[in-house]
């Protein structure tokens, strides 16, 4: 059989046997078959897991687009929320023009509870990003309970006042306007009485008396 098929010559074969046309047609087909694999759907199967892929990607960008939609209603509802707190905030502050009464109001509240003040002025003005700090300079004697009551009342003034830099201690006076006091009973505190005012969004007119 063997010598058989090496008698065949390939320019004579639709003269060989059946057997031997069959198998050469099966592993011409087997070897066409492999040839188209590799040139043409090796490549498509690559697009399609490339595009399998893409889809993937897609299918979670919608999923994260359809989460930010009906997040939205919550979003504005926090925005509003927040707009409503800073002009909350903001209708605390003084203007411009209400610094000198407010000095006049911080000046009142100390004399109505028996304080005298040794300096109560404007310090220099501290400029931050978004807002100005606006320093009252306090210094002023007193018995204990009388300065208790013009920190309280200073928290309570309709505009923002903050104490910070609190130095509380003996004084080394007693008072003019009152009876003469023991000196161990007289403290000494030398405060900053700090209001806030937001600068003014770029390209806004000025508030009247503003730089």
């Amino acid at each position: 059989m063997s010598s058989n098929w090496q008698d065949l010559e390939l320019d004579e074969i639709t003269e060989w046997p059946l057997q031997a046309q069959a198998l050469v047609s099966v592993l011409f087909a087997v070897l066409i078959g492999a040839i188209g694999y590799w040139y043409w759907l090796s490549p498509m199967q690559d697009d399609l897991e490339r595009f399998k892929q893409t889809e993937t990607e897609l299918r979670q960008q919608l999923t994260r687009r359809a989460n930010q939609v009906a997040a939205l209603p919550k979003v504005k509802q926090q925005i509003e929320e927040l707009q409503d707190r800073y002009q909350h905030v903001v209708e605390q502050l003084p203007e411009e023009e209400e610094l000198a009464s407010l000095l006049a109001d911080v000046n009142d509240i100390g004399i109505r509870n028996g304080l005298e003040f040794q300096r109560i002025e404007w310090a220099p003005r501290v400029e931050h990003e978004l807002y100005f700090e606006l320093p009252i300079s306090i210094v002023l004697t007193g018995k204990y309970e009388d300065i208790g009551k013009f920190s309280a009342d200073i928290a309570h003034l309709p505009r923002i006042v903050t104490l910070n830099d609190i130095d509380l201690g003996r004084s080394k006076e007693t008072s003019r306007h009152q009876r003469v006091i023991e000196r161990t009973e007289l403290l000494s505190l030398e405060v900053s009485a700090t209001t806030y005012r937001f600068k003014a969004p770029v390209g806004a007119i000025p508030t009247k008396g503003e730089k």
